[in-house]
């Protein structure tokens, strides 16, 4: 999503490559998604990849996923332009306004993309005639659960992913139903840590609002997969996330004093443990 110049890719290609055959000179490096262990591996010959997953930033107490009075607010959060683009949710709710004139607001919280400066701006006037839509600008940490919270569902209109969603993680934290584009990283991501939603292709507007209807349109829906992804960022504390980190620390240190390699898929098995 950063450049459709064949040669800018060509470069940027070789300079990732590169970067990563640098950060692979760790003694271990540690990925979020099982795929992209196998990836490395494959790819530059490597067995020092440990999987840690993303884990929930935090775990506030079971919300009660009851809905504020109103319009049921679609959300999307994060920093928008380059592989997150608001035109098909913005385009999916209208959508199902017209056949269904559903009261729902359109809820963009979050900044342009550091790659793309202006392009929240530019949505705002390419979409000034949509009514109920609702541009946030930067979110501070203490107004987070209150955008979560309020929501109906967090839409993740992406075009592409850049690995484990920090997003999903505080969706599932604050007990939020999401939907997800069925795009490989995130369809990993799902299956392994337990999250669950409705999955939408990437590039199809009125696939992505069958998605959102589905869920706005059923409560008991709703409810069933805002507590599904509650439980599964309990299942990952971030002190849980912490100590796989601590012990792999610990192995390094004992393969320096032993001179002994480290075994990353004994390692791994322990852990799980």
């Amino acid at each position: 999503g950063f450049t459709k110049n064949k040669l800018l890719q060509s470069i940027y290609n070789f300079i990732g490559t590169t970067l990563t055959k640098f950060v692979l000179a760790s003694d271990i490096l540690a990925v979020t998604i099982s795929k992209y262990v196998t990836t490395l591996e494959q790819k530059y010959k490597v067995k020092n990849v440990a999987l840690i997953p993303h884990g929930a930033f935090e775990t506030p107490p079971e919300p009660d996923f009851k809905l504020p009075e109103g319009p049921k607010q679609v959300m999307a959060f994060g920093k928008f332009g380059t592989y997150k683009k608001v035109e098909i949710l913005i385009e999916a709710v209208e959508e199902i306004r017209a056949r269904s004139n559903a009261d729902i607001e359109i809820v963009i919280a979050g900044t342009d993309s550091p790659n793309t400066p202006g392009y929240l701006d530019e949505m705002k006037q390419k979409y000034s005639h949509v009514p109920q839509i609702r541009f946030t600008g930067y979110v501070a940490e203490e107004d987070v659960p209150k955008i979560f919270g309020e929501s109906a569902v967090t839409v993740f209109p992406y075009t592409s992913t850049t690995g484990s969603s920090g997003v999903l993680h505080q969706a599932g934290s604050y007990g939020n139903a999401v939907a997800l584009p069925d795009l490989g990283d995130l369809s990993v991501l799902v299956k392994e840590e337990g999250y669950v939603g409705e999955f939408f292709d990437a590039h199809d507007t009125s696939s992505l609002a069958n998605a959102i209807e589905k869920i706005i349109t059923d409560d008991s829906y709703r409810i069933q997969l805002a507590k599904q992804n509650y439980k599964a960022a309990c299942s990952l504390p971030m002190s849980d996330i912490t100590q796989m980190y601590i012990d792999y620390f610990k192995a390094i240190q004992k393969s320096k004093e032993t001179g002994f390699n480290i075994d990353i898929s004994t390692m791994e098995k322990k852990l799980v443990h």
